[in-house]
């Protein structure tokens, strides 16, 4: 940005230097020396020798002059030419008559040809010197070269080779006069002048300024070769301001103007109107810039005027605002092109809906570099509002963003005033919104929160009451002592960054109160809506933060739900068995409550998980049996805890390997655990009472002790080694070391680590399948086949009577029927 430019007057600018008394350096007194003289050498050539004699012939004194040079014989217009002796010699031939007049003439006429006989030779050297000096400049000037430097090289071994080239030499701009009055005084004035930028043209688009449209009949690859001609060229123009404005951001923010017009419909400069892909180019362009430029920081407002501020410290000022500016801008443009798709009455077409997709990922990009900025949380209102969205794309990209900035906010500011405005958002729109509303709070990192905390400030502030009535009733040296004690207390926390950690904490709580009053409007108000899955899912991933004083009702809310709703899915009824059982897991031991109901529920629908689209779903099964039968193991009975270990494991024949051993892993847990499924190794069936019933719903009555884990045989010819290996290591029954025991690195896997390790679905097999060995393929002796059978002793008498020669190549038998047959 350049300086403003003040005109001051001339009386001024005296005072100024008088007063400021700096002595002129040898360079500068140079420099006014050789303006003086072009200014100087300015009045001499634009002065006009003609009009200047018109104005003298019209004259009365010099017409009378001319008339008696006249009758002298002499010649006026040389008369003029003359120097300034001879004007004076001029005035005197006045007063001359007679043969004095004629001998000062003669004189005057040989001087004059004795100078010009002196002169002209020297005068005619320089000019020749002249010339030839500027023929030698310019073939100088046409000759010389620069170097340039190009983009560095990396090469093989990791060295960087720099480059250069030499191209021809480009003189620098020539200069904009802006004043021409100020050039013309005689004053000792600098000229105001302004250097032009190597970018304009680029930027104002001078080239389509000057090319005028051609009316003609055109085809349909004409069109094509153009539009990809305009593309190609605005993609120049735009890579040459952005790297401009990275460059140097304070100077070039006039640049964002540029950008601004390409991201319109209609250009406004050259009123034509813009190509969607250029639109899309521009908008990236600027959000890149953005995420460049931006501070970290959030920028105040300054008041330049009413506070006195350094040189540096006011162009800082300056450019923040201006940047700031710019920024606001640039999020109004975004606003009203995601407002055709997203308000009632808009335009909505195929190109404003993708044009819409791009300036919401570039909001969200914005959101995710710089959350702290300001007019961030105006960017965060609108993403809400377009989580709500008609469009998968848009929605995807929101939840995705959502989840990235939960995961990185430190200071949990962002994090509170999203929830707040999606809770607004629910409340407002009763429960009808899209799923993504819900599933972007899963991931919230939300782990050791207490929201009982409240009720054990209370207590403490009680034990803190008495203890300062304690303290009021001891002696005044004791008094003095705890108050010491106290300052010093205070001051360690304050390193410790008590007051800090106590902000966050209580920002957490509200994050975690709020989501909480989302879930359980949903499962209140309208248990039968859309988002219950998600709400469910959220439940069981929050349920061990849960106040204890919603437990019971929370139980019996989610007991209704999977009572009551028979079109309830599988998925659903797991997430409520989870929720159901983390709670109980936790601080939820001391509610009195039969859980049998929920067994059997999450026993009926263990099965439904199967190695098709719904294989990632068994990720819930293995949690929720983290739940049943590890931490709530010593609270089920034997008949249950084996009929669990069974169909668990007729399950895992339906899995791919991936969720086969991570079955296996957690039976073998259990094994570890617990002796009492030592007897499901046992073939012997007549040990348990009764005959097992896979059919039945019920684990307690099933009979599962009066059957055996026969399908560790068939996983132990499975098609994946470790499945083979992990189903021998249980049937040997979980040995430490000797025979079937695992591998240290794969006995140390939980569950859920072997559910992830050995997962093929990015094509990726774990352990590697082995190359097959090089080798030539064993060729086997083929037998002949007779349809009829007394043929074949037929055939056997004919092989006897040795009518049969060998082929050409020695290997193939030939049979002459013909002579056979005579």
């Amino acid at each position: 940005m350049g300086a403003k430019k003040v005109k001051i007057s001339s009386v001024k600018r005296a005072a100024h230097l008088k007063s400021k008394k700096t002595p002129l350096s040898k360079q500068q007194q140079q420099k006014q020396k050789q303006k003086r003289d072009q200014l100087k050498s300015k009045r001499e050539q634009g002065q006009n020798i003609f009009s200047q004699k018109a104005r003298k012939r019209d004259n009365l004194a010099q017409r009378k002059k001319h008339n008696k040079l006249a009758s002298l014989g002499l010649d006026p217009l040389e008369e003029d030419n003359e120097d300034g002796d001879d004007e004076m010699l001029d005035n005197v031939a006045d007063m001359l008559d007679g043969d004095d007049l004629a001998l000062l003439q003669a004189n005057k006429r040989k001087r004059k040809a004795k100078a010009t006989g002196e002169e002209d030779p020297d005068q005619g050297q320089s000019i020749g010197l002249e010339r030839a000096y500027a023929s030698d400049t310019k073939k100088e000037q046409d000759a010389q070269k620069i170097k340039m430097d190009l983009l560095p090289i990396k090469s093989r071994d990791g060295q960087i080779i720099t480059r250069t080239t030499e191209v021809d030499y480009i003189p620098k701009p020539k200069l904009k006069k802006k004043n021409e009055e100020e050039q013309e005084d005689d004053s000792e004035e600098d000229a105001d002048t302004e250097y032009e930028d190597s970018d304009d043209d680029v930027v104002n688009d001078v080239e389509a300024a000057s090319a005028a449209p051609v009316q003609k009949l055109i085809s349909t690859t004409d069109l094509l070769i153009a539009r990809q001609q305009e593309i190609e060229r605005q993609k120049y123009r735009i890579g040459i301001i952005c790297s401009g404005l990275l460059e140097k951001p304070e100077d070039k923010m006039r640049n964002f103007h540029a950008l601004y017009e390409l991201m319109d419909e209609v250009n406004p400069a050259s009123r034509q109107a813009n190509l969607m892909a250029v639109r899309k180019l521009a908008i990236i362009s600027v959000t890149e810039i953005f995420k460049d430029i931006l501070p970290e920081y959030r920028v105040g407002q300054v008041d330049t005027k009413m506070q006195t501020l350094r040189k540096a410290t006011l162009d800082r000022v300056t450019f923040e605002n201006a940047l700031l500016q710019q920024f606001k801008k640039f999020l109004q443009k975004l606003e009203q092109i995601t407002a055709q798709v997203n308000r009632r009455g808009g335009l909505r077409t195929p190109q404003t809906v993708k044009l819409a997709t791009v300036a919401v990922q570039c909001m969200c990009d914005l959101l995710v570099a710089h959350p702290y900025f300001n007019y961030v949380q105006n960017i965060a209102q609108l993403l809400v509002y377009m989580l709500n969205c008609n469009y998968p794309e848009m929605r995807t990209a929101v939840n995705q963003c959502f989840r990235t900035v939960f995961s990185n906010d430190k200071r949990l500011e962002m994090t509170l005033f999203i929830v707040r405005r999606i809770n607004h958002l629910i409340k407002t729109k009763q429960n009808n919104v899209h799923v993504e509303c819900i599933t972007c709070l899963m991931g919230l990192k939300i782990k050791n929160v207490n929201l009982d905390a409240e009720k054990e400030n209370e207590l403490k502030q009680k034990k803190l009451e008495s203890h300062r009535q304690r303290l009021l009733s001891l002696s005044k040296k004791e008094r003095k002592r705890r108050k010491k004690l106290t300052e010093v207390n205070r001051e360690l926390e304050e390193t410790r960054a008590e007051e800090n950690k106590q902000a966050k904490h209580q920002k957490l709580t509200e994050i975690i109160k709020m989501v909480f009053t989302i879930y359980f409007r949903v499962l209140k108000n309208d248990p039968t809506s859309r988002v219950l899955s998600a709400i469910l899912e959220g439940l069981a991933e929050f349920a061990h933060v849960i106040n204890l004083d919603f437990f019971s009702d929370l139980i019996d809310v989610l007991n209704r739900i999977l009572e009551d709703q028979d079109e309830l899915g599988y998925r659903e009824r797991l997430h409520c068995v989870q929720t159901i059982f983390v709670i109980l897991s936790g601080q939820g031991e001391v509610l009195n409550i039969d859980p049998i109901r929920f067994y059997q529920h999450f026993y009926r629908n263990m099965l439904a998980v199967q190695a098709g689209k719904n294989h990632d779903d068994f990720t819930i099964i293995l949690r929720t049996l983290d739940e049943v039968l590890v931490k709530r193991r010593r609270n089920m009975s034997q008949q249950r805890l084996m009929a669990f270990m069974k169909r668990l494991l007729t399950g895992s024949l339906h899995l791919l390997h991936n969720g086969t051993l991570a079955t296996l892993g957690t039976i073998k847990q259990t094994f570890q655990l617990t002796s009492v499924l030592d007897n499901l190794l046992d073939t012997d069936t007549t040990i348990g009472s009764g005959r097992y019933d896979p059919e039945l719903d019920d684990p307690e009555y099933c009979n599962a002790a009066s059957t055996a884990l026969y399908e560790l045989a068939l996983l132990a010819r499975h098609y994946h080694p470790t499945v083979r290996r992990m189903a021998v290591h249980i049937a040997h029954g979980v040995p430490a070391s000797g025979e079937g025991a695992l591998p240290t690195e794969i006995g140390k896997l939980t569950s859920h680590e072997l559910f992830t390790q050995f997962d093929s679905t990015q094509m990726a097999f774990n352990p590697t399948i082995p190359l097959p060995k090089a080798g030539q393929p064993k060729l086997k002796r083929g037998k002949h086949l007779y349809i009829r059978s007394d043929f074949k002793q037929e055939y056997g008498k004919l092989m006897q009577k040795g009518n049969v020669s060998h082929g050409k190549d020695k290997k193939t038998l030939e049979y002459d029927f013909f002579s056979a047959l005579q």
